[in-house]
């Protein structure tokens, strides 16, 4: 029963295949076929462009991870040369500033010596620098200190093996004999602490405001002809037997990265030798 069974169902599928390829070789069934290909076609069109994006993003993925990977080195390289680029320009500044430096000071010392400033003392009334230099390198006790632009800044107070302590001339106990450059008014550059006062200078003396102060080699202490400042204000009172005067230093203390020191000029001075 069975067996008959499925023979009729065989039987039935033979003959449907048959009718179905017959119906198919016949033109109304072509034409049908073109009628539903070009129904179905904008359908298909539409769904491959909205897939296209999604398949090319699976098949180029690698791609995508290669351009990260490309795109990470180049920005280490980046980072690398603006490092080098920012090391190149420190270079370039701190040997402008050196050669700046031993320009304003080869006629005043033949063999000036090179200092870089390690720590700046602000206390009050101190007004002191520590450079890399010292006892190991030439330096000693007097020796005139000169800052960016020729200018005289302080003398060395304190020496050690390998470094030193400059005495900037806006310290409590700085002194040095120094003359107006216009009218050789002569006087003492005095430290506060913070600032500079010209002393010993008698009321009515020709000296104004904007005089550029050099030193003197009076007492034989430094060299002459060193910048040491420029005059701010000049006051007075009647009953007063010398002027007022202000006075600012020609450098940025606080931004001075480079000294030279004079090594052929000290101060005869013995309290300077004193230890500190």
């Amino acid at each position: 029963m069975t067996i008959s069974r499925n023979a009729v169902w065989l039987s039935a599928l033979f003959v449907t295949a048959l009718l179905l390829l017959a119906v198919s070789l016949s033109p109304p069934a072509g034409r049908a076929e073109e009628q539903t290909r070009a129904l179905l076609n904008p359908v298909v069109n539409f769904l491959g462009d909205l897939t296209r994006p999604i398949a090319n993003l699976v098949l180029h993925v690698g791609d995508v991870d290669n351009l990260s990977s490309e795109n990470a080195l180049l920005r280490l390289e980046v980072e690398t040369l603006t490092s080098e680029l920012a090391t190149l320009r420190e270079q370039q500044q701190t040997a402008t500033a050196i050669v700046s430096l031993l320009a304003s000071t080869q006629e005043n010392s033949p063999d000036p010596i090179v200092a870089s400033v390690l720590v700046r003392d602000s206390a009050p009334g101190r007004s002191e620098m520590l450079i890399d230099k010292g006892a190991a390198n030439g330096i000693r006790l007097g020796q005139a200190v000169i800052g960016p632009g020729g200018t005289l800044i302080g003398l060395i107070i304190d020496v050690k093996e390998s470094h030193a302590w400059i005495q900037l001339l806006t310290a409590n106990k700085s002194a040095i004999a120094v003359v107006a450059q216009s009218s050789r008014t002569q006087g003492a550059l005095v430290g506060t602490g913070t600032t500079l006062q010209l002393e010993l200078v008698e009321r009515g003396r020709d000296i104004a405001i904007d005089d550029i102060l050099i030193t003197s080699s009076l007492g034989g202490r430094l060299p002459s002809g060193l910048l040491a400042g420029r005059v701010t204000s000049v006051e007075s009172e009647p009953q007063d037997l010398f002027e007022v005067i202000s006075v600012e230093p020609l450098s940025d203390y606080q931004r001075i990265e480079h000294v030279l020191i004079l090594t052929n000029f000290h101060s005869p001075n013995r309290a300077l030798e004193e230890p500190r």
